[in-house]
């Protein structure tokens, strides 16, 4: 070949090639301004909630547009987002929640949100009926409790129009086998698959409320698609991939964490005869090995692992815990002091005294906060009853040192039990506690400067600032609702609380009752240490 035929020749090669990185960069900074929307809308829904709006479909219609970027319906989808990033930064269409004077003004207000259309708590009637579920489920628990708030009985405005599109167990496994299917969007981000899950909720709250009428036929049909979808070799649950129909990973630990409530209670029992759960050797050893996932550093990764983290300690602990081997619970406790106090760190405002969804928030919001709350529930700290299923009786789990005469309380007094590495802090008693931990708590005393805080000074922190706060309900997490949780243990309004080397009312509280009891308690407010102090020159204990 010729020199001049050679350059003929590579001259189209170099405009193909200057042309593919022209295409190329086009299509990276465009996929960067999608990115950077996407980014954007996640920082205005923080801000939002922090200024009251109703933002409950928020999440939902998030799943939407990724269920039409993963079918391939890219025009839809970015259609959606735009629509979506216009409404959070301009607050265009957005309803700010009033001051309501009535639990009557409450229940009207939220009824009113429901689509005329569809009968979904959702605004747009032409997204995927997949996406109008979870946050349907999520406003009927609202509603029925402001129902009960408002002496008034269950009723929505209009009738579940939506479900119609699923309405027979062939219409509805083709729904489910549609939204299992995942392609490589759905690898990258959330399908909306975990909404579809949340039919579990509606048909829960169906029998209880009687809004629908979902047949026993159509029922079996949903549990037996589950039952059936669960991977033998993991035990868990999750999405596949559209083309070679394997469970990405194996399966999903957030998406295994709402199913598996299909199948048993909260002590493990099996719900259905004919569907007992299966794999359980396995599931306890999956859901620890993705429980150990290290944080991930992208904001997005990060907002799913926490979730994800959440509904993973929840199904271990309170679903599967009777299954699991003592290795694996002593595994599981330490994966959750350390999730514990990741989310102390990242996620809990000590000036507000409450928790955000996102991490290092300017403010606290209810869905953080929720889920904080729930944190407590699943790791017992609500209920001694739990705590001590799951770490054992205080017969079991404290160990009593030798009583003490001292002078005064100081760092050489309490150092028996203070400087024990496993301690974030002590609470101190008139007398030694029988059953009930939190109930008389005289003071909190932290050895050291607490980064995880004590579980009697954190509720009431809580719930002050739900006290206090304007927002009434986040994406998902409402304000009576947490205050409801939290109502479940019994702590007093106030107690004082002192930091490292702040013994001055500590002395003062030795001082009149000539004795006081303190009781170390760990991460996972586990009460591991008992000292009894007695004032020197106390002669006989006051009565």
């Amino acid at each position: 070949m010729t020199e001049a035929a050679m350059r003929g020749w590579r001259t189209p090669i170099y405009l193909l090639a200057s042309l593919i990185v022209v295409v190329l960069l086009g299509g990276g900074l465009w996929f960067g301004s999608q990115m950077l929307k996407v980014r954007e809308i996640f920082a205005a829904n923080e801000t939002l909630k922090e200024e009251g709006y109703y933002l409950a479909p928020f999440e939902f219609e998030m799943l939407s547009i990724s269920y039409y970027l993963d079918t391939g319906a890219y025009r839809k989808g970015l259609t959606a987002l735009n629509r979506v990033h216009t409404e959070m930064t301009d607050r265009g269409g957005l309803v700010k929640v009033p001051v309501f004077e009535t639990p009557d003004e409450e229940l009207a207000f939220y009824r009113r949100l429901q689509n005329p259309l569809t009968g979904a708590f959702y605004p747009n009637d032409t997204d995927p009926p997949v996406a109008f579920i979870g946050v349907t489920a999520n406003m009927i628990n609202l509603i029925e409790r402001l129902s009960l708030e408002a002496d008034r009985p269950f009723s929505l405005l209009y009738p579940l129009n939506f479900l119609e599109s699923i309405a027979t167990p062939e219409t509805l496994e083709a729904m489910l086998d549609d939204v299992s299917r995942v392609g490589w969007v759905g690898r990258l981000i959330k399908p909306a698959f975990v909404s579809a899950i949340e039919l579990q909720d509606l048909i829960e709250q169906d029998e209880r409320l009687g809004f629908y009428g979902f047949s026993e036929d159509w029922k079996h049909a949903f549990y037996q698609w589950f039952y059936d979808n669960q991977d033998p070799e993991t035990g868990l649950w999750g999405p596949r991939d559209r083309y070679t129909g394997a469970m990405l990973g194996g399966g999903d630990i957030g998406d295994s964490g709402k199913i598996i409530k299909m199948f048993v209670d909260t002590n493990g029992n099996n719900i259905h005869a004919d569907m007992p759960l299966r794999y359980t050797d396995r599931i306890f050893a999956s859901a620890i090995s993705r429980l150990s996932t290290p944080i991930p550093e992208a904001p997005d990764r990060l907002h799913r692992w926490i979730l994800d983290q959440d509904r993973g300690f929840r199904f271990l602990t309170k679903y599967v815990w009777k299954n699991a081997t003592p290795a694996q619970k002593d595994t599981v406790a330490d994966l959750l002091e350390h999730f514990v106090t990741t989310r102390f760190s990242l996620y809990y405002l000590p000036k507000d005294g409450a928790f955000s969804l996102y991490p290092h928030a300017e403010h606290p919001d209810l869905d953080g906060t929720s889920e904080a709350a729930g944190m407590l529930d699943y790791t017992g700290a609500l209920s001694p009853s739990r705590q001590a299923a799951l770490w054992g009786s205080p017969e079991t789990t404290i160990t009593r040192l030798e009583r003490r005469t001292v002078a005064a309380l100081d760092v050489e007094a309490l150092a028996p039990i203070a400087d024990r590495p496993d301690i974030i802090s002590l609470r101190v008693y008139a007398e030694e506690p029988t059953a009930n931990f939190t109930a008389d708590v005289m003071a909190i005393y932290y050895p050291r400067q607490p980064l995880v805080r004590d579980t009697v000074e954190l509720v009431q922190h809580l719930r002050h600032w739900l006290e206090k706060t304007e927002q009434t309900m986040g994406n998902w997490g409402t304000r009576d609702g947490i205050m409801e949780r939290l109502s479940a243990i019994d702590i007093p309004l106030s107690t004082p609380t002192y930091g490292p080397g702040n013994f001055a009312a500590l002395n003062a509280t030795l001082e009149e009752n000539r004795q006081l009891v303190a009781i170390g308690f760990d991460t996972l407010q586990v009460p591991r240490y008992l000292a009894t102090f007695e004032k020197a020159g106390a002669g006989t204990q006051k009565p």
